[in-house]
């Protein structure tokens, strides 16, 4: 019986590939020994060669994408010729688009697949993966139809991993830079009752995550509300993941997702840009002034994570529109905002324009964008710095409190950023530093430009981040207020004598562990008011605060 194994290299350990496990049952009943991998491209690629080898298959397929093309083609030359009988079949859309780059390599894939591939793969495995045409492209049945790809030993595996799940295959909207937009990416729908019956099959496996992978989740109403109000009426910790498009919401589903328990559902939506000529030009068919209203009522709901994207590098969008842009998702306060750069992907509108667009771009994956005819490449390397910035004190939500606080004290929030950027190197390199050096950046440029009176309080709120997301035991100097260690001393003395019974009967249970949590004194009036409501005290213990008034330590 010949040996196939379908192999996934993944972007993070956390992450796996769904299209293993379809491939799997497209040929399940068929006399093969199938075995599926999976690794990280961060694994060493001399160990995933050497387990390749050693199990040596005939017949390996791999999924390739932008994230894994340089491990494929090392693992292609390397087996071709140290296993010369071993066919190996690419799939996935880094192959499926670009098919000649494979077929131009001294060492070549044997066939490609090209589009959904389980129809593809099935008809390889039934002719003993022989074929005279190299590339292979073939309709699958309508999703509909589509099997439950998950086996029960298969979710047992991947209980330290996404489990990815897809309830549509195909996206209604045409996006120039989306390989979704191609016209052979038909929108299909699974029937709403299989889909609970899926989810409840993944459900009784525990995931930490449930990531949809549906390019616009919502673009069928009906079969969105549906899933919304089973995932209300569940009693489970699982988190679920959606893309969105916000255009389409309706009160009908601000209704629905009001009851949604806080965390349980996480929203990724796809902004891109604000600037309606941009917007156009790229075939998103909306305005910002539309759908911000209904961005705004979700982050108002305060029980769902919600996520933005932009894309620098789009037609139209210069530096300042880019920025206006960011500026007008700033205002929105979401919980993240991710900037990400325009990637040329082979087989998109935006790859067939390059030219017109005056677009300059590497050519090896994952084909970013290094300028175009409306962003030079300082302009580029400026908002590469932005995006480090971005990630470290906004993304993080290791600065929540202070940037909350800072943010709402500008009328154009992207401003405190250009500030920032100004202040600091243009060679500054978070990734070498600490947090320890990280807060202190970002205190020495506060109190460098802040007036006098508010100093202290900006101090209070990087102390306040510091304790809570970082280790309490290692707070840096310029945040460690003298009074705290006073009031801590206090305690650890009255500790010694019969005064302990008042943090007994004050604290309970949580008073053994007053000598490991942290003190925090606040330097400014406004904090205590703000934050600790007129108390002078607090204690911050793993998996509480208590605040306590100045009159604990009268007798």
């Amino acid at each position: 019986m010949k040996k196939i194994i379908i192999l996934a290299l993944n972007a993070r350990y956390t992450h796996s590939n769904l299209a293993l496990f379809y491939l799997r049952n497209s040929i399940e009943e068929l006399s093969y020994n199938i075995e599926l991998l999976q690794y990280s491209i961060n694994m060493s690629k001399t160990r995933i060669l050497g387990n390749l080898v050693t199990k040596a298959p005939d017949i390996l397929a791999i999924s390739v994408y932008i994230w894994n093309k340089p491990l494929v083609e090392h693992l292609l030359t390397a087996i071709k010729q140290i296993l010369p009988t071993t066919k190996i079949v690419l799939g996935g859309p880094e192959a499926g688009y670009n098919s000649s780059y494979w077929l131009s390599l001294p060492y070549q894939p044997d066939y490609i697949i090209k589009g959904a591939g389980e129809r593809a793969f099935r008809t390889l495995a039934l002719n003993d993966f022989s074929s005279e045409n190299q590339v292979i492209s073939l309709p699958t049945k309508h999703f509909q139809y589509s099997t439950f790809p998950y086996r029960s030993e298969d979710l047992d595996e991947l209980s330290n991993h996404y489990i990815y799940y897809e309830s549509s295959r195909g996206c209604p909207f045409k996006c120039s830079f989306c390989l979704s937009s191609r016209t052979d990416q038909y929108l299909e729908y699974k029937n709403i009752e299989d889909i609970k019956d899926d989810l409840t099959k993944i459900l009784a496996h525990n995931p930490k995550i449930v990531k949809f992978v549906d390019r616009s989740f919502n673009a069928n109403r009906k079969i969105a509300r549906e899933v919304w109000k089973f995932i209300n009426s569940l009693n489970v910790e699982t988190i679920f993941h959606f893309e969105i498009h916000p255009a389409i919401l309706e009160e009908i589903d601000f209704s629905i997702l009001e009851s949604t328990p806080k965390e349980r559902i996480q929203f990724e939506i796809g902004i891109q840009s604000t600037n309606p000529k941009t917007l156009q030009e790229t075939n998103r068919n909306f305005t910002f002034d539309k759908i911000k209203s209904n961005i705004s009522k979700l982050i108002k709901l305060k029980n769902i994570h919600i996520h933005l994207d932009l894309i620098a590098g789009l037609p139209y969008e210069d530096k300042d529109s880019f920025l206006n842009s960011l500026n007008d998702l700033l205002l929105l306060t979401p919980d993240v905002i991710q900037l990400g750069f325009l990637k040329v992907l082979p087989g998109t509108l935006m790859y067939d324009k390059r030219d017109e667009y005056q677009i300059i771009y590497d050519s090896e994956v994952p084909y970013q964008i290094f300028q175009n005819k409306w962003l030079s490449f300082n302009d580029m390397q400026y908002l590469l710095l932005l995006e480090d910035t971005f990630e470290v004190y906004y993304n993080s939500e290791r600065f929540k409190t202070t940037f909350e606080e800072l943010i709402s004290e500008f009328n154009n929030p992207v401003d405190l950023f250009k500030s920032f950027l100004n202040h600091i190197s243009p060679d500054t390199d978070y990734f070498l530093m600490n947090w320890k050096d990280r807060f202190y950046i970002i205190y020495d440029y506060l109190t460098t430009i802040l007036p006098d009176n508010q100093k202290d309080f900006i101090t209070d709120c990087l102390t306040w981040d510091w304790i809570n997301h970082s280790r309490k035991d290692n707070q840096p100097p310029f945040l460690t207020n003298p009074q705290s260690r006073i009031f801590r001393n206090r305690i650890f003395d009255e500790l010694k004598t019969e005064k302990k019974d008042k943090w007994h009967q004050l604290l309970g249970e949580e008073s053994k562990n007053l000598k490991k949590c942290s003190y925090f004194h606040p330097l400014s009036e406004r904090f205590k008011r703000d934050f600790l409501e007129g108390d002078e005290y607090i204690l911050i213990f793993k998996e509480k605060h208590v605040t306590l008034a100045k009159a604990i330590f009268d007798d």
